[in-house]
């Protein structure tokens, strides 16, 4: 047949919006994503000339509460004329970022500022260029996705500081937040997000760049102003090699790394992840992903890294490489699919010795025998702490009448409880102050508060104590810390006057599932349970876990390594229990010192409690430590009370005719 009319294939106006939805998807995160991507890839065109730059990147976030709020970021970089803006603002989908072009950036299709701005209301793009200000704006109008561009002016220096591009050269994009169903997070968690997101990384780690987020009142008034930073996990590199890529004239560099600790894997909190390799080509990441792995235990510790710089020639002729939507590599391309294979072949024997690892460590879990010997010893321990403490009000069962916990005063009546914690990464932590009022602090006094690594934000570095209100002899506090590194520890501390308290602070991943259900508090008492625990501080090789009454051995103190394993394994050979048993009458003997000298039972000067503490410790140990040996050092591991060991079988005629002896 005849063919009656050719011409360019139209679209209707609605699937702009509907592009937008589906790459935005009323996230801010990812629209400020596209729009930092966009200033970072403008830095990268003139460094790639051989220009150096300011690399200042400036996010503002400005909350009204009548009216939408504004989100803005700001860069020092190439600028617009306005035949830019028609171009790069004006067209949809034209690829202006200079990707096909083989240049070290991100921007492909040429539609993230258009989605950011359509996904989240509309907005503005002002631009310094050559001495002269040009603005337009996007916008929907009767239902349309439109552009207007205003007549330009002469740069003057009001209008640069208006918009804050003082350099006389760069771009300020602003978005109006007009959109229903759609709230901005709040300033600290729009920073952690940030910072964790996999494809900003890169810009973070930059040494060229600073990213600067600044908290804007209704007023236009800056009331906060932080600088985005990122530092990937603690650990160790385990693969480092560099491979070629059959049937294609390209190669990968794939590094990897193995944390100290469990990690967030893409499956679990996706663009946010801890874990998982980042795909990298010419700079910019494109993809986060554990490829065949996304879902198995064994590989959530592996961090690391590909860079294929052949990503970037084969996306300036195939798109189809990446996903419409910007959520990385489309795994199902020839080149990908390769590529992907090539990396789990790498990856298969660590994930592997990883699986074996965590075998070994599981067949050493406390065994049965063990934790049925600690459970009958907990009954001898509590009657210990019931002899010395029954005088204590309200002593016995270590909680009130009602069954809540009572409030506990740590050593010295100032300290941390705990004095350690976990931050999770990405969160907040709040460690609790407490003191002795008034014989160590007053109501209302202030405490400084000090981490010795920056990777532990402090976020209160003052509190103030103020009295319990079911105790109005402790005082308490909350202090609040933020983890930036997945690894990182740091001693805080706290100063009062002439007292210091310190907490131990560890940051990680992820919190692990228990391997087993929670067993069931079957004993009352002061001591509920015995703790097993490879990832406490190993410069205290046992402690009384307060909040939970548990006596804590950290089996990687060099002292215990020698002879337990992580979870108790070793314990029935002579050593390992007597070992245990000197670890748990010093726990016992330590807990039961300082309630005694806090609760008066023990005498104590005033100002020498800690010395108190000290002596009575000694005194229990010299009372208790043979009871406590005895349960759980077996009889053939002890001499007896007249420094013979013990003989199997019957008992010699001597010693039967001994224990015949009827006292008079």
């Amino acid at each position: 047949m005849k063919i009656e009319v050719t011409r360019k294939l139209e679209y209707a106006d609605r699937v702009a919006i509907q592009q937008a939805d589906q790459a935005i998807r009323k996230d801010v995160i990812r629209a400020l994503v596209e729009l930092i991507t966009n200033c970072n890839d403008s830095y990268h065109r003139i460094e790639d000339a051989g220009i150096e730059t300011s690399g200042l990147i400036i996010v503002e976030v400005e909350r009204k509460v009548a009216q939408p709020s504004l989100i803005r970021v700001i860069d020092n970089a190439e600028g617009m004329t306005p035949d830019d803006l028609d171009l790069k603002v004006g067209r949809y989908g034209e690829a202006t970022s200079g990707f096909r072009e083989g240049r070290s950036v991100r921007g492909l299709w040429g539609r993230g500022l258009k989605d950011s701005f359509f996904g989240l209301g509309h907005g503005s793009v002002s631009s310094v260029r050559d001495g002269k200000f040009s603005r337009c704006t996007l916008k929907v109008i009767n239902g349309k996705p439109t552009y207007q561009r205003e007549k330009s002016l002469r740069a003057s220096r009001a209008i640069k500081n208006q918009f804050e591009l003082s350099f006389g050269v760069g771009t300020s994009m602003e978005i109006v937040v007009a959109r229903e169903d759609i709230r901005i997070p709040q300033f600290d968690t729009l920073r952690r997000n940030l910072e964790r997101h996999f494809e900003l990384r890169a810009v973070m780690n930059n040494r060229k760049r600073t990213v600067l987020l600044r908290d804007i009142d209704g007023r236009g008034k800056m009331r906060n102003e932080v600088q985005l930073t990122h530092k990937p996990p603690i650990g160790k590199q385990v693969l480092d090699t560099t491979f070629e890529i059959p049937g294609f004239m390209a190669a990968g560099h794939l590094q990897v790394f193995r944390a100290d600790e469990p990690l967030s894997t893409p499956a679990e909190e996706g663009d946010y992840a801890d874990g998982g390799i980042l795909v990298v080509s010419r700079g910019v990441v494109l993809s986060l992903t554990l490829f065949k792995f996304e879902h198995n235990e064994h590989a959530s510790r592996f961090y690391g890294s590909i860079n294929c710089d052949y990503l970037h020639e084969l996306l300036s002729s195939d798109d189809s490489v990446l996903t419409a939507t910007r959520d990385g590599l489309n795994w199902r391309h020839p080149f990908a699919r390769i590529l992907k294979s090539i990396i789990e072949a790498h990856l298969d024997p660590l994930v592997d010795e990883e699986r074996k690892r965590a075998q070994t460590e599981q067949g050493g879990k406390t065994n049965k025998k063990l934790r049925q010997r600690l459970c009958n010893v907990l009954e001898e321990l509590n009657s210990i702490a019931k002899a010395e403490l029954s005088k204590l009000s309200g002593f016995g069962d270590g909680d009130e009448p009602s069954g809540k916990k009572l409030p506990v005063l740590p050593a010295g009546g100032f300290g941390f409880i705990p004095p350690y914690a976990l931050i999770q990464t990405g969160k907040t932590v709040a460690l609790i102050l407490r003191a002795a009022i008034p014989d160590k602090a007053e109501v209302g006094c202030l405490v400084n508060i000090e981490s010795d690594n920056p990777e532990i934000m402090v976020l209160t570095p003052q509190v103030r104590i103020d009295a319990r209100e079911d105790n109005k002899e402790i005082g308490e506090a909350k202090v609040e810390l933020e983890g930036r590194q997945v690894g990182a520890e740091a001693i805080i501390t706290a100063n009062l006057n002439n007292l210091k308290a310190e907490a131990l602070v560890k940051v990680i991943s992820k919190r692990e599932p228990p391997t087993t259900p929670t067993q069931k508090r079957e004993h009352g008492g002061l001591f509920h349970d015995f703790r097993f625990d490879p990832a406490d501080d190993p410069r205290q090789r046992v402690r009384f876990d307060r909040a939970n009454s548990d006596i804590v051995i950290a089996t990687r103190a060099p002292s215990v390594a020698t002879y337990l394993s992580e979870h108790g394994d070793g314990y029935d050979t002579p050593q390992g229990q007597v070992l245990l048993a000197e670890l748990v009458t010093e726990a016992v003997c330590s807990e039961i010192a300082r309630r005694g000298v806090e609760g008066g039972i023990f005498l104590a000067v005033g100002g020498a409690e800690a010395d108190a503490i000290r002596r009575e410790q000694i005194n229990l140990q010299n009372k208790y430590a043979h009871i406590i040996h005895a349960a759980l050092v077996d009889p053939e591991y002890r001499r007896n009370s007249r420094g013979q060991k013990p003989r199997n079988g019957r008992p010699s005629r001597t010693e039967l005719l001994t224990n015949a002896v009827i006292a008079v």
